[in-house]
């Protein structure tokens, strides 16, 4: 639960950016991907194999923005891989499922009432943070 509100608070940050100039730093999200595979080994709690699954989600959406021609953004893949070295495989197909889906619905919801159109483009971390909110609150056991 720990490295999934690290995650969050670094995509809180990272939303901000997104937001705001269409842009994703990648040196901090690196940083951050590299910090977290380092306490889950020191930890014992996930191994290197384990730790380089969880980037597989995030590498699918870096491999789809690259056949899409930058349709994703190179930064948003390296983002959700990052975070799934920090939450693990799972998690991370969870909440990039989720926020595939917020996004979709968002994206449906103005194209009906005609805010956007086909070619305009949305920032995805904010999609992504709540996705990842979601699994969050999902995994909670009370």
């Amino acid at each position: 639960m720990v490295f999934g509100i690290a995650a969050i608070c670094m995509l809180v940050l990272l939303s901000v950016s997104d937001l705001r100039s269409r842009t994703i730093p990648v040196p901090p999200v690196l940083v951050f991907a590299a910090v977290m595979a380092a306490v889950h080994l020191a930890a014992g709690d996930l191994t290197g194999l384990q730790i380089l699954a969880g980037t597989l989600p995030g590498l699918f959406l870096l491999t789809a923005g690259l056949v899409s021609k930058s349709a994703i953004g190179t930064g948003d893949g390296i983002t959700a891989a990052a975070c799934g070295a920090a939450v693990g495989f799972y998690s991370e197909l969870a909440s990039l499922t989720a926020a595939l889906l917020l996004c979709s619905v968002f994206s449906v919801v103005l194209l009906i009432r005609k805010k956007a159109g086909r070619k305009d483009s949305l920032p995805f971390l904010p999609f992504l943070t709540a996705g990842h909110i979601l699994v969050l609150i999902s995994e909670v056991r009370v």
